[in-house]
């Protein structure tokens, strides 16, 4: 498994379901091979379509960082679905693994409720607050085909774009110098 890139068309669509009965491949197997790649991206959430998998599958894990809100254990989810949003939203800085040195600011809300199916096929409901309700609410979106681009407003998308420039601007620069010592 690896990472598909920013202008592939999985990134768009929306997944179908991951079948229990008939599935593409070992759920056991998805989800580790989902952490490896979300853990050598140094990623905090990856979905299957990342990876190029149209199926609703996530995982999520903080590995050696600890923040509140975050669930220091890796999980997985198959067919979530928020089922309840609060009122109260919050705008914060998220990044993502398809879109490297990308990070804008997205306003969402800061707590969910979610069911989902484990990787034995049972379902499951949790409210998650905190880093952790932003997490998969964003690596949902991408099971729906809607990337964090969509939920960003025009001011903070720009704003994060000439950023992005700036950085590669920088570091061609860096490796040009680099090639001339």
């Amino acid at each position: 498994m690896k990472l598909v890139k920013e202008t592939d068309s999985i990134l768009f669509e929306r997944c179908d379901p991951f079948d229990f009965n008939e599935p593409i491949m070992d759920p056991y197997e998805l989800v580790e091979g989902l952490h490896k790649v979300r853990k050598d991206g140094k990623g905090i959430g990856l979905a299957a379509p990342q990876v190029g998998l149209a199926t609703q599958v996530l995982v999520i894990g903080m590995g050696d960082f600890k923040t509140e809100g975050v669930s220091d254990y890796d999980q997985c989810f198959f067919n979530p679905v928020i089922t309840r949003f609060s009122e109260e939203t919050e705008l914060m800085i998220e990044g993502c693994l398809s879109y490297p040195d990308l990070v804008v600011k997205v306003k969402r809300p800061k707590d969910i409720e979610v069911t989902w199916d484990s990787e034995e096929g049972s379902e499951c409901s949790q409210s998650f607050g905190g880093m952790t309700s932003r997490i998969l609410q964003h690596e949902i979106d991408h099971l729906n085909g809607i990337t964090f681009l969509k939920r960003a407003d025009r001011y903070h998308l720009n704003k994060a774009q000439k950023g992005r420039k700036m950085l590669e601007r920088y570091r061609k620069r860096q490796n040009n110098n680099t090639l001339l010592t």
